[in-house]
């Protein structure tokens, strides 16, 4: 069997689903070697996988530049601000990424790579002959298929306009890679040259799509290099895996609403979410904003802040689910089978925001921008006690019972036996 190395550069919600492909990999016979940031040590180490470090963390509030600590904090208010602040932070780190990839990756690897690492992993294969796979947890494939676009200039339509948009964001992401793929070349000694087309559309290398099916409507002009897997996710771990201090909160009393905004969460949610609580009467769940601080533990006698959990043993013992519209935490909520809504900030966090309350399991989304206490704590009660609560719920169950079926890694290593990759 052969070795596959995964670049998982990103957030959790970047990082987790690659761990699970990792796993049925591993089970399959091979060998994988997973580079992540360094704050995925510990969690890519759970699952007995090769990790090795990029050599560079997320970036946090006060740690990062100037400027990219001012993007980190007002990315919500404009989408330019977003796509700025990752390249700021992602020219940064290139280097240390570059030497880290380079220096574990041989000529006969498979190289699977997401769109922050896409020219990097296509440096390998200039320099190297490695194989190549792209994997996107979000649909920024340009298409005409307004509902099969994270960015789409006509949302309900078929239209020119929306493949335009297509092009135009898969662009923004591939140069994100940019940085990264440059200082791999020099790395490999391939300084001057630049190793393949990659900002006009999808590299001529198979993509594996791993998003859900009732999110993400393929889109016939996609073309047969792109394949919609299903989501990949590990099994809900056992309560020991969990905090002590969590799992007797959520057995003293009914159960909480989860409010968390995952990676793009900043220090002044946790008040916001305690307050909108106790002004809807509901007890909460919530998360240690990075940079922080925060101590974990019980806020008073209807509150607990958790520093991390798993979703998928978290997210069905709550009343409902509040978080930022990632693809990770909103494929979680969904397999929940308990109402969710999404507060988008960035990117594909509106897409998702805009799938969930198509399928009915929760109430319009409110972009963070527009977002303060009182707005939230209606949110709550409407998903919990209001008229509507049942009706969320009703299909959330409804959701939940196709979530659970999808096989998202059994699918994705079909489509890389397919391809010989592996």
């Amino acid at each position: 069997m052969g070795r596959v190395v995964i670049l998982a550069l990103g957030s959790r919600g970047d990082v987790e689903p690659c761990v699970a492909l990792a796993g049925a990999l591993r089970q399959d016979g091979h060998d994988v070697v997973f580079h992540a940031l360094d704050d995925f040590r510990n969690l890519v180490g759970r699952a007995g996988i090769d990790f090795a470090s990029m050599r560079t963390s997320l970036p946090r509030p006060g740690q990062a530049s100037r400027a990219v600590d001012w993007a980190m904090r007002h990315a919500h208010r404009h989408p330019l601000v977003a796509v700025a602040g990752v390249g700021l932070w992602l020219k940064g780190v290139a280097t240390d990424i570059a030497r880290s990839v380079t220096r574990r990756t041989r000529p006969t690897d498979t190289v699977i790579s997401g769109i922050l690492t896409l020219d990097t992993a296509l440096a390998l294969r200039a320099a190297l002959g490695c194989r190549v796979a792209v994997a996107l947890f979000a649909p920024c494939l340009p298409t005409r298929e307004g509902p099969s676009l994270i960015e789409p200039l006509r949302p309900a339509h078929t239209s020119v306009l929306n493949r335009a948009g297509g092009t135009l964001a898969w662009s923004a992401g591939a140069w994100w890679s940019r940085p990264g793929g440059a200082a791999a070349r020099r790395e490999l000694g391939l300084t001057g040259r630049r190793t393949e087309r990659s900002f006009l559309g999808p590299p001529d290398v198979p993509v594996l799509l791993a998003a859900s099916r009732l999110l993400v409507p393929v889109a016939a002009d996609w073309g047969t290099e792109v394949r919609l897997t299903g989501p990949w996710h590990t099994p809900a771990p056992d309560r020991q895996d969990v905090p002590e201090g969590l799992a007797r909160f959520l057995e003293e009393g009914p159960a909480p609403v989860f409010a968390s905004f995952g990676s793009v969460g900043l220090v002044s949610d946790v008040p916001l979410f305690l307050e909108a609580a106790t002004t809807a009467g509901v007890r909460l769940v919530t998360t240690v904003p990075r940079g922080s601080g925060t101590t974990p533990g019980r806020v008073g006698a209807t509150a607990y802040v958790v520093d991390e959990v798993p979703h998928a043993w978290l997210l069905p013992r709550t009343a409902a689910i509040i978080h930022h519209g990632g693809a990770g935490t909103t494929t979680a909520a969904l397999r929940s089978g308990v109402p969710s809504t999404a507060v988008p900030h960035q990117f594909d966090q509106h897409y998702y925001a805009r799938r969930l309350a198509l399928l009915g399991v929760g109430p319009v989304p409110v972009p963070r921008r527009k977002l303060d206490s009182a707005g939230l704590a209606r949110t709550m009660a409407a998903m919990t006690r209001a008229p509507e609560a049942v009706e969320y719920r009703r299909r959330a169950l409804r959701v939940s019972a196709e979530a659970v079926g999808e096989r998202g890694t059994e699918e994705a290593l079909r489509v890389l036996r397919a391809a010989r990759l592996i």
